[in-house]
């Protein structure tokens, strides 16, 4: 049986002699979220993406109704919007549709034609996100690879599971997400996150950087004196709003513990420590894994990743490694220097100039690992750029000599 149906009922008009959510209490398999006659009630549903539809008394005040309708659809162009009224004549169900009615039922309601309606909403949420995981990625210390893996990870996902995916870039003051794609975002998430700001999907929609390869961008801010302008309680609410919107959210966090990296990590579903096998790495990765549980993520989210394995200058094993934190290793990124780091001067993901790396297959078995409940295939890990290389043409073999 499908997800039920999450529902919120508008009714402005109440002037129905019979109430107005009676008969939306017969349908099985929907969730009355509850009722409402304010649109500021009813935009705090749609701000944090918790309902599919929204039921609509268009009334007698049909003006009024239509341009509640108008509201909904450029808030939330995902949620249904079912218009009901008294008058069935051809143009009040075209005018309707034309301000953003998916479908159209006349009062008193059948119920036949009621559900029949739902269903037809119900068909076009199916593709829907119902559920997100956040994954958040930070470094043991400066040069550990961090960037490089967050974005990888993220085009990795959007790839294994055929969905986009969002990459916000929490490195207020020196991130280099925008760079590790060679993009310069117009908008960033000082944009979405001041004080005065309240973020919905259609700020979002906007504020978004769209990469060509499934994965979309919430940039840190142009300037290093907008850091402060991002606020965590609007971070919080942004971070809500995009999870209504991918699958799947990774943030490249900063090594800091403030009240920002805090709103991320406290509920994230991951959050990846990326060191290398080296003492003072494992040092500052033991140091912020006790920090992150201090911030409040759970001791089950907080995984290990090695990255930059088999180098010559290891002098540590990574069951060392294991036995240290007591837990195993969430995964292993081979040294790969000389590719990852001409995909970093080019800003190309590294599938696009090495699809073969052993640390592209490595990330993108993470990825796998992640997103193992929406894995649209069986295969397994494959060395192909496809889709990818077509966007990032970098010049021929420049950067590539020893």
């Amino acid at each position: 049986m499908p997800d039920p149906l999450r529902i919120c009922l508008f009714d402005a008009d109440l002037s129905t002699e019979e109430p107005f959510r009676a008969p939306f209490e017969t349908l099985n398999n929907v969730l009355l979220m509850g009722e409402t006659s304010t649109w500021d009630e009813l935009r705090e549903w749609l701000r944090h993406g918790k309902l599919d539809m929204v039921a609509v008394n268009l009334g007698e005040r049909e003006q009024q109704g239509l341009a509640i309708v108008q509201r909904i659809v450029d808030m939330s162009p995902g949620c249904g919007v079912l218009g009901v009224s008294r008058r069935t004549d051809p143009q009040t169900i075209i005018t309707a549709m034309r301000a953003g009615c998916s479908q159209f039922v006349p009062w008193p309601v059948d119920h036949q034609d009621l559900v029949a309606a739902v269903e037809r909403i119900r068909a076009t949420r199916s593709t829907e996100v119902r559920t997100s995981k956040r994954i958040c990625v930070i470094g043991s210390s400066g040069g550990a690879g961090t960037t490089t893996v967050a974005c990888n990870l993220a085009m990795e996902l959007a790839h294994v599971t055929n969905r986009r995916c969002g990459l916000v870039d929490l490195n207020l003051e020196f991130g280099d997400v925008g760079s590790s794609f060679d993009c310069n975002p117009a908008y960033t998430i000082a944009d979405v996150c001041r004080q005065e700001v309240e973020a919905d999907r259609l700020l979002l929609g906007k504020a978004l950087h769209e990469l060509p390869c499934n994965v979309s961008i919430l940039a840190r801010p142009n300037k290093l004196t907008e850091a402060i302008e991002v606020q965590p309680e609007r971070l919080e609410s942004t971070l809500q709003v995009m999870a209504t919107m991918f699958p799947f959210v990774v943030i490249d966090l900063p090594r800091s513990a403030n009240p920002v990296s805090t709103i991320a990590v406290r509920t994230a579903d991951r959050v990846l420590v990326v060191t290398q096998l080296g003492v003072p790495f494992i040092r500052n990765a033991t140091r912020i894994y006790d920090s992150l549980l201090q911030m409040g993520a759970a001791e089950g989210s907080v995984e290990i990743v090695l990255n930059r394995c088999n180098a010559n200058f290891e002098r540590i094993a990574p069951e060392e490694v294991e036995a240290h934190f007591g837990q195993p290793i969430f995964a292993m990124i081979p040294n790969d220097y000389r590719r990852v780091q001409t995909s970093l001067d080019f800003g190309h993901p590294i599938v696009a100039d090495a699809p073969s790396s052993p640390a592209r297959l490595a990330i993108q078995q993470m990825a796998r690992n992640l997103a193992s409940d929406q894995v649209t295939d069986d295969q397994a890990p494959t060395a192909t750029a496809g889709f990818f290389s077509r966007f990032w043409q970098r010049p021929a073999k420049v950067g590539r000599g020893g």
